[in-house]
């Protein structure tokens, strides 16, 4: 305690350490430095790292840590005491602070002593506001912006906030309107099959032939998982929907295509959801044609199999009212700033990948011909 000259680490990407000058208080948001005294922050890389703490000004004044995973995906701000990369610092991840809010730093030490602020990890449509005071209000500086060639400040004194925010609160623009492309998944997907049977029997004893519709239904028969790589959206949800290609009876499987939809929701600010299950029913209809005078049995058969997680990408077109970068006029959608981008999900499960039908009609007796 108190006597750390040195550190190595390897951490796993996403898990991070934290060390502090004293143990803190218990906040309500576990990630704030209140009463915690001087702090730096190991990220982890999945490499082994190491340093000496002197250059965080942390020499013999480690006395707490504890540690916790974070998503590197939503981005990170970090603000320094000194000039960057010297000196005490800490690492705002913000996943670990509410969007749209003004948030505190009331009792850190870096309240009213930043004096340096790198935001690397920010995407270009997230923004972040330095406050005078904790509540929000007096000076600000509000133009750490994730777009641009700009992504750090090595003086704030140079734009009269050195030694000045007590506050800060991050956003992230959302557009005005947004159409995904779906993703059609191949029906090869799937493998270590599930069967499904439906079948019907009876006979024809009639002169012309006849037809019989099989119908196969199970409702919680498919499973579908769903992640996404964009974070700046709050909820997702999905449209799937299957189509059965044409075979041929008896002979060959017909496979299926699953097309999945998706749309995000940016309203609820205070939440993001990057992973969606759902549970798809099997709904499939075959019609048979019973031949004259015969006894029949027709069969239906659903393969399902499991998909193993695998990465799409498909293109999201946005509007924006705001100038995104590589946003281009569009004056039939009230002259919003359009821009194409390109989204990865992830997406496995178990899937329905072919379908199979067969009848066996069996001759009888005609008594008109006994």
């Amino acid at each position: 305690m108190d006597n750390a000259e040195w550190v190595a680490w390897n951490l796993p990407i996403g898990t991070v350490m934290t060390f502090t000058n004293h143990l803190p208080n218990q906040p309500s948001n576990p990630a704030s430095l209140a009463d915690a005294g001087e702090s730096f922050d190991l990220i982890g890389s999945g490499q082994t790292r190491s340093g000496v703490l002197y250059a965080n000004q942390m020499i013999d004044k480690t006395s707490a840590f504890w540690w916790r995973e974070v998503d590197l995906w939503q981005g990170a701000v970090q603000f320094f005491a000194e000039a960057p990369d010297w000196g005490n610092f800490a690492t705002i991840f913000l996943c670990e602070w509410p969007r749209n809010t003004v948030n505190s730093m009331s009792n850190w030490f870096l309240e009213d002593q930043i004096s340096a602020v790198h935001w690397k990890a920010l995407t270009d449509r997230q923004t972040m506001t330095l406050y005078q005071n904790p509540d929000g209000s007096g000076a600000r500086y509000d133009n750490i912006k994730g777009w641009g060639s700009f992504k750090e400040i090595a003086d704030l004194g140079d734009y009269g906030f050195e030694d000045h925010a007590s506050a800060f609160l991050w956003t992230s623009i959302s557009p005005k309107k947004e159409i995904i492309d779906p993703i059609i998944l191949p029906a090869s997907a799937g493998t270590d099959a599930h069967f499904y049977t439906a079948h019907d029997e009876g006979y024809n004893k009639t002169d012309a032939a006849q037809s019989t519709v099989v119908t196969l239904k199970e409702e919680k028969a498919q499973s579908m998982t769903v992640e996404t790589s964009d974070t700046q959206h709050v909820g997702m949800s999905l449209n799937v929907s299957q189509t059965v290609k044409a075979g041929v009876e008896a002979i060959l499987a017909s496979e299926t295509t699953v097309e999945v939809g998706f749309t995000y929701d940016y309203t609820n600010t205070q939440t993001v959801t990057r992973t969606v299950s759902e549970t798809i029913a099997i709904d499939v209809q075959q019609t048979f044609n019973v031949p004259p005078w015969t006894h029949f049995v027709a069969t239906l058969v659903a393969s399902v199999g499991s998909c193993p997680p695998a990465d799409y990408n498909t293109k999201a077109t946005r509007w924006y009212d705001y100038a995104v970068p590589n946003g281009v006029r569009d004056p039939d959608n009230n002259n919003w700033y359009k821009r194409e981008e390109m989204v990865t999900f992830r997406i496995g499960g178990s899937l329905m990948t072919h379908v199979r039908w067969d009848m066996e009609a069996t001759k009888i007796v005609n008594p008109d011909e006994a």
